[in-house]
């Protein structure tokens, strides 16, 4: 009766003298069950929402996780050769390796003009001798340089459009032929005139002074095609004795036709080449330049009888107008 009255708090005694319904008996009972486990159980936390639903009343950017972005590399050249020596007329290779290069361009710069010379895979250079090399996927960025002259030896610079501008800076030498490399030289005027169906024999030596070895080879070429390449012509001998200082080679063509008529040279694999040209008069141009030949004697010595009667008639009257003036009968 005691809880009752806890329970019933503010209701009066008529209702109190009620007996109890079977629905105050079952809150009673569950009222009774619910006190322990209350006390048994530990506080309760709260569930936590899901990630990135809701943020903190006291700190709302408390529970959202900054967004980590990676920073792309940036770009970086490798380390290649800084001094490049080349020969004249030689082709040349000014490296470049960029790692990392992403959207940047790569650019090649003449350092005492300031003359861009490439971007990219373009070349801006009105000297068709300039070339950019590179293969796609490639980190190399190769400057090619053809016929080679003394003065294009100076620093070359590989830029990379970042901020700050990249630069790595590559240095040309070239060299003359009068330096150390071998130099080749055809005995013999520098213009052969023979008949058809002779032979002729054209002698080459290769200086080497500065060498200690003797050089890897030498080889004939007409007209820039290679001279032993030519079976169809047959009758060609090449013959090469090489030595530390000198090599000797010696292209002996028989039963010349006017074919056979072009430029020959020496031409060392290192070094300086010479070249000769050969013409091969045939039989039937021999004669028709003999026959001009005295065609033109005949009308020289003609021109010449002419002028000197010319000559001779402005004389005549020439005197002839002194006399009259001197008053004497001509």
């Amino acid at each position: 009766m005691k809880l009752m009255k806890t329970i019933a708090g503010p209701f009066n005694r008529r209702q109190l003298k009620r007996p109890p319904t079977l629905l105050t008996l079952l809150l009673l009972i569950d009222c009774c069950l619910a006190a322990p486990r209350a006390l048994t159980t530990g506080p309760v936390s709260a569930v936590p929402p899901p990630e990135g639903r809701t943020r903190s009343r006291a700190n709302p950017q408390a529970n959202v996780e900054p967004e980590l972005m990676e920073d792309e590399p940036e770009p970086s050249f490798e380390q290649t050769a800084a001094n490049v020596s080349a020969f004249e007329g030689q082709r040349v290779y000014l490296p470049c390796r960029v790692h990392n290069l992403g959207d940047k361009v790569v650019s090649w710069m003449r350092s005492r003009d300031l003359h861009i010379l490439t971007s990219g895979q373009y070349t801006f250079s009105s000297d068709e001798r300039f070339q950019p090399q590179h293969l796609a996927g490639s980190d190399a960025w190769t400057l090619q340089l053809d016929q080679v002259k003394k003065s294009d030896a100076g620093r070359y610079e590989c830029q990379v459009n970042t901020e700050p501008k990249m630069m790595y800076a590559v240095q040309l030498i070239v060299r003359g032929y009068e330096s150390t490399a071998p130099v080749a030289a055809i005995m013999g005027p520098r213009e052969q005139r023979v008949p058809a169906g002779s032979t002729i024999s054209l002698k080459c030596v290769i200086t080497s002074p500065y060498q200690t070895r003797p050089i890897k080879g030498v080889q004939w070429f007409r007209d820039n095609r290679l001279l032993t390449f030519q079976a169809a012509r047959g009758g060609i001998n090449v013959e090469t004795v090489t030595g530390t200082a000198q090599t000797f080679t010696e292209a002996t063509l028989a039963n010349l036709t006017w074919r056979d008529t072009g430029k020959y040279s020496c031409r060392p694999t290192e070094g300086k080449s010479d070249t000769i040209a050969l013409y091969v008069e045939d039989g039937e141009h021999s004669e028709a330049m003999q026959r001009d030949a005295v065609y033109a004697a005949s009308a020289a010595a003609v021109r010449s009888a002419e002028l000197i009667s010319l000559f001779t008639t402005f004389l005549n009257i020439f005197l002839c107008s002194s006399i009259r003036k001197l008053a004497v009968f001509c």
